[in-house]
């Protein structure tokens, strides 16, 4: 089988059947394309297909064909539609980051750059693919619990996160522990990029365990209802049983229960109206002051029946348009949670696509405060920055 030998080589194979590449990655997950589907996708020129199946781009299976998994797995891993933890990857970048260290330390100095930049571009790795994991496995826990029928299988698969996220802390620390005994390493390294590397993967890496705390709750909480609900089910299962075979009744005391439910909050309030009687309106003086009332009301009703609207102002039938800002509060609000900093710090630093001033920030930092109070974790303790002093706000 033929391989690309270049990047050029490889984007314009890939470019020529791009529509058809991107119409079965939609597709991975429900359907297989037919080989005369494709071709018609490819508006009928087989040499394009047929490159893409030569070059190992597409797996043909008798009539059917699928992605290569190298080439679906690049697609996912590049989109941030991953279904996979890459546990086994953020172990090797830690192996060879071992390796590195101490191959630098036995290298002559004319080496020694070369290994250098063989670390930092680890230590990128571990931080962007842990991240990566964080994010991912905090996905799919919630696709799962909201998506999957099957209780038993949503059980199963939040179980196995689970034991994910607690692989995934495991790695953190190793990846820890190996900064913490490198310390004279890195201290005696005159390469500032490197320790500004270290820095911001030791960041990433506390941020990444901030996650995994969070995700590891959010399970436990979905593990829970699923438990609830299985009860419930199973409950409801055996009434329908019960129900089919005629025997609810004279087995159970299904009407006694439902005999005491008295729940009525889907009814409408009702609306009791009190009229007035013929004598009091006779013979009492207060009932003056009430026709008085009533018949100002009446006047108010025909004055304002009568009363013509004059012609509309030309200006107010031209199409003006008019500007609003508006945030993604539930894209922010995820990018907190899943890092360490206070909110209100965390707000004021954040990078918008537009310039966003301080009031805005401030506005957004209170509905924020507002609407995910139940993620939220509210310190007792207050700062002041550019004399605006705030409450510390961190997440659950």
């Amino acid at each position: 089988m033929p391989s690309y030998q270049s990047i050029k080589e490889l984007t314009r194979g890939l470019n020529n059947g791009a529509k058809l590449l991107n119409d079965m990655f939609l597709k991975r997950k429900t359907v297989a394309v037919k080989y005369d589907d494709a071709m018609e996708t490819l508006d009928g020129d087989e040499n394009k297909l047929k490159h893409l199946i030569n070059f190992g781009v597409i797996v043909q299976t008798g009539d059917l064909l699928e992605l290569d998994d190298a080439y679906q797995r690049f697609f996912e891993e590049v989109l941030a539609v991953n279904e996979d933890i890459n546990i086994d990857t953020v172990k090797m970048y830690i192996n060879k980051l071992s390796l590195s260290i101490n191959s630098y330390l036995a290298a002559e100095n004319n080496r020694k750059q070369q290994f250098i930049k063989d670390i930092r571009h680890i230590f990128k790795s571990i931080g962007n693919a842990t991240l990566r994991n964080v994010v991912d496995l905090k996905r799919n826990v919630n696709i799962t619990y909201k998506q999957e029928p099957n209780f038993k299988i949503k059980e199963l698969r939040l179980k196995d996160f689970d034991e994910k996220a607690r692989l995934i802390k495991g790695l953190i620390n190793e990846t820890e522990k190996i900064i913490d005994r490198q310390t004279i390493f890195f201290s005696t390294v005159s390469d500032i990029p490197l320790r500004q590397t270290v820095s911001e993967v030791r960041s990433d890496l506390r941020e990444a365990a901030h996650g995994l705390i969070a995700i590891s709750a959010q399970i436990i909480d979905y593990l829970n209802r699923i438990e609830y609900q299985s009860v419930v089910v199973k409950k409801i299962r055996q009434l329908k049983y019960l129900k089919d075979q005629y025997i609810l009744e004279s087995n159970t005391n299904v009407k006694a229960c439902i005999s005491e439910i008295n729940d009525v909050w889907m009814e409408k309030q009702p609306k009791y109206i009190t009229r007035v009687s013929l004598d009091f309106l006779r013979n009492d003086d207060l009932a003056l002051e009430i026709l008085a009332n009533i018949r100002s009301r009446l006047n108010k009703k025909t004055t304002l029946k009568s009363r013509l609207a004059g012609r509309i102002d030309p200006s107010y039938l031209q199409d003006n348009q008019e500007q609003s800002r508006t945030f993604n509060h539930k894209e922010i609000i995820d990018g907190f949670l899943a890092q360490s900093a206070d909110l209100f710090t965390y707000v004021r630093d954040y990078k918008f696509e537009t310039e966003t001033d301080t009031e805005d920030r401030l506005v957004l930092f209170l509905q924020l405060a507002s609407q995910y109070d139940y993620n939220l974790r509210y310190m007792p303790d207050t700062k002041i920055v550019d004399n605006i002093e705030y409450p510390i706000i961190y997440p659950k």
